[in-house]
């Protein structure tokens, strides 16, 4: 989309999305009453307005965070062009900015925390490692059952071999290995966690076959979260994870795939830039400064809770899962956007 109509459809939402802020109104007695328009967020004066108006961002309905960023097409259109281009610092922003609208935390919770395993690699593509650590903290690790079968065995794995957490990987080791023997994964899923086991014992010849194998099961696989992709980010995400995590001299020994897939150029720039500019691809006029400021910020700390854990209808086994507490999610990103000075000028 051409980038004035795209800011002008921006507007468009943003003000249908603010048209939900209200004041709380008077009563001719002197007291203060909530509108009665259900669907309303009600400024009470309780913190200050633009700071409530960035919460209202978050909570609403009308149109997630996420909503306010071009569309995939134009996102595949930006990469496939700096591809082309050979412009791999281009291609890092355009990476960065678009996943930082798969990371936005939404306040519905519960099992949207899945996809943390497949944003982390692909800001391991950008050079982003600050995001790890907030989207595969090491209370993942209490998530024994979710929507997935990916995940959590997958994070488990990751957080060990990122944390260097040898006690993890005791157990998410013979986990992941299970998981391999049974029917529950895709082409593309068992070969990112054979990959991830190969990283565990240091065998870069398997390793380089799993690697390819990721990039040949890619396109057949229906289960691709984020989106299909220009080439496979989770491949490039694998072989960085692979460079900050192994030894140089072992690293060495990990072959780059040879598929279409595969941009060994790219992988070749990133070994020697492990450090790219992130700024943003697409920046956002005055009026619109705010979403400029949210997608530089980095991406929101995971909140866990067991919501289950005290429901008698519920079995023992259920009452054990932890999902994601979407409001504390939200709420305690706001709170740091607002340290940070987001939407106060």
């Amino acid at each position: 989309m051409e980038q004035g109509a795209y800011f002008a459809l921006l507007r468009e939402k943003m003000q249908k999305i603010m048209e939900k802020f209200v004041y709380m109104e008077e009563t001719p007695g002197g007291n203060a009453q909530p509108p009665k328009i259900m669907g309303k967020c009600v400024y009470t004066g309780e913190e200050p307005e633009a700071k409530a108006r960035l919460r209202h961002l978050f909570h609403n309905q009308t149109a997630s965070v996420a909503s306010l960023a071009p569309e995939f097409q134009d996102w595949n259109d930006w990469t496939v062009e700096c591809v082309e281009n050979e412009d791999w610092a281009g291609l890092c922003r355009v990476i960065n900015q678009r996943g930082k609208g798969d990371m936005m935390p939404c306040i519905y919770g519960s099992y949207t925390h899945e996809k943390n395993f497949h944003c982390a690699l692909e800001c391991l593509v950008c050079g982003n490692v600050l995001a790890i650590e907030r989207l595969l903290p090491p209370d993942l690790t209490k998530v024994k059952d979710g929507y997935m079968a990916l995940f959590p065995v997958a994070a488990h794995l990751m957080i060990g071999l990122w944390y260097k957490d040898q006690g993890v990987l005791e157990w998410a080791v013979p986990e992941a290995e299970a998981l391999l023997g049974t029917k529950k994964l895709s082409g593309m899923e068992k070969a990112m966690i054979s990959f991830l086991l190969d990283l565990v014992s240091g065998d870069m010849e398997k390793g380089s076959q799993d690697l390819l194998a990721v990039c040949k099961s890619a396109g057949r696989d229906k289960r691709y979260v984020l989106g299909v992709r220009p080439f496979c980010t989770y491949a490039h995400g694998l072989y960085c994870l692979a460079q900050i995590l192994l030894p140089e001299e072992v690293f060495d020994t990990l072959e780059m795939p040879a598929y279409k897939n595969f941009l060994p150029a790219f992988a070749q720039w990133r070994r020697e830039n492990p450090n790219p500019d992130r700024s943003l691809w697409i920046r956002y006029p005055e009026d619109l400064e705010i979403l400029n400021q949210i997608y530089t910020a980095p991406p929101a700390r995971l909140v866990l809770f067991q919501p289950l854990l005290d429901n008698p209808n519920v079995k023992p086994r259920e009452r054990q899962q932890w999902m994601s507490h979407g409001m504390k999610w939200v709420d305690n990103y706001v709170e740091e956007l607002w340290s940070m000075g987001v939407g106060q000028g």
